[in-house]
C-alpha cells in the first residue's frame, strides 16, 4: 500500500468514525428527551437542537464518503454504452464539474457562516455558525473525495 493510499485509509477510517459518533449522539440524545418528557414528564430544551446539527453534520459527512466509495445515485444508461475510454472521460468531466459547483458552494457556506458567527442558537447558546460550517467543510472534503476518485480514473485511462 502507498503513502496515497494509507492517507485515503486513514481518512476513510475518521470520517467513517465521525459519522458513526454523530449518529450515537443523536440517537442518545433524543432517548434522553424522550425519558424526560414522558418519563419524568418534564423535558428538556435543548436535545432536539443538537440532534438536529447532529443530523445535519453526520448527513453532509456521509455524502462525502457515499462520494468517495462512488455510491451516489446517477443515471448512467447512455454512458454504460460507450466504450471504457469515453466512459471514463465522461466520469472524469462529472467530477471536474462536481468540483466546480462544489466550490461555489463552499464560498457560499463560508459567506453565510461568516454572517451568522455572532448570532446564539436558542437552547445551546452556540454560535449560529456551528452548524453552518457543515456545509463549507463538507463541500472541501467533497472536493478532496472528488479529486481522489479523479486521479484514479485518470490513471484507469492512461492503463487503457
Amino acid at each position: 500500500m502507498n503513502l496515497g493510499s494509507k492517507i485515503i485509509h486513514g481518512a476513510d477510517v475518521i470520517l467513517r468514525a465521525i459519522i458513526a459518533l454523530s449518529m450515537f449522539a443523536m440517537l442518545a440524545v433524543i432517548c434522553l428527551q424522550v425519558f424526560f418528557r414522558f418519563g419524568l414528564n418534564n423535558s428538556l430544551a435543548w436535545p432536539e437542537e443538537l440532534a438536529r446539527f447532529a443530523m445535519i453534520w453526520s448527513a453532509l459527512l456521509a455524502a462525502v464518503y457515499v462520494q468517495l466509495e462512488r455510491g451516489h445515485l446517477s443515471l448512467d444508461f447512455f454512458v454504460t454504452k460507450f466504450p471504457d475510454k469515453v466512459r471514463v472521460s465522461l466520469r472524469i468531466l462529472m467530477n471536474v464539474l462536481i468540483i466546480v459547483f462544489m466550490i461555489v458552494i463552499v464560498y457560499g457556506g463560508i459567506q453565510e457562516a461568516h454572517t451568522l458567527m455572532d448570532l446564539k442558537t436558542g437552547a445551546l447558546r452556540i454560535s449560529r455558525a456551528v452548524p453552518y460550517l457543515a456545509i463549507p467543510v463538507s463541500s472541501v472534503l467533497f472536493v478532496v473525495a472528488t479529486l481522489v476518485l479523479i486521479v484514479k480514473d485518470v490513471s484507469e485511462l492512461v492503463k487503457k
